[in-house]
């Protein structure tokens, strides 16, 4: 029964991979139509630029196994002009990259952080994160500092008495309380906490990364501290705003 499952399943990518080398002219298209995507928006939406970015990484692997199935097929000829297209996709790819590397953003410029709102700094690259924590004193529970590049930081998160769960970051601008980065601060600063019936370090040196914005350009975000039980309720356990930058790819 495996056996056949497992020779359906290959017969079906054989036809799949197939079907894509009969179609390889229309790939190029699509890649040169997501790049142009990525250069229109690098600046004004990062959202956008990646998931033009994500359209261009599947057509430059569609184009691969287009040109193994049109040699597969002695499709020599289009074979060889298939390669040729491929290195001028190569080429596009890398100048796009040298691109989004310095592209500056107007983000910060756009949300200038408002005259007399207070908040805090991230700590400096390797500075001690439990130094300043007060069990008695709530706004040292979240402690953030700055990462090995700008817009890349550390949290760790310390709370009293907690049932076991899940802990998360959620990112806002504070100026009209825009969603930073998407889900993937969500996702990549989530952990699962054992219960706590005392004061305790739940998050340690956990990595996160905002991507709106530029190096040296700060404005201020709201990093909020979510939690989620075994339950499934869900409630906000801190919040606090600090002046914050963007990661330049």
């Amino acid at each position: 029964m495996l056996r056949v499952f497992v020779r359906k399943i290959l017969a079906a990518l054989n036809k799949v991979c197939y079907g894509i080398s009969r179609v390889w002219l229309l790939i190029p298209v699509l890649f040169f139509w997501a790049t142009r995507g990525v250069w229109l928006n690098m600046e004004a939406s990062p959202r956008l630029t990646d998931s033009y970015l994500g359209v261009t990484f599947l057509a430059e692997l569609l184009f691969v196994i287009a040109i193994v199935y049109l040699f597969l097929r002695d499709k020599i000829l289009q074979g060889c002009l298939a390669i040729f297209v491929g290195v001028l996709m190569l080429f596009s790819s890398g100048v796009t990259g040298l691109a989004l590397q310095s592209a500056p953003t107007s983000f910060a410029e756009e949300h200038p952080i408002p005259k007399g709102l207070v908040y805090d700094k991230p700590k400096k690259e390797g500075e001690d994160l439990e130094m300043d924590v007060n069990p008695s004193d709530s706004a040292t529970f979240l402690q953030v500092r700055n990462g090995s590049q700008g817009g890349i930081y550390e949290y760790s998160f310390f709370y009293p008495e907690l049932p076991e769960g899940t802990i998360w970051l959620e990112c806002y601008e504070v100026t009209e309380n825009l969603l930073l980065s998407g889900s993937r601060i969500k996702k990549v600063s989530s952990q699962e906490v054992n219960g706590t019936k005392q004061f305790s370090c739940l998050i340690k040196n956990k990595s996160f990364t905002i991507y709106e914005g530029d190096w040296g350009d700060c404005y201020a975000a709201r990093i909020e501290v979510w939690f989620k039980d075994k339950q499934g309720q869900k409630r906000k356990l801190l919040e606090k705003v600090y002046g914050v930058q963007g990661w330049m790819r």
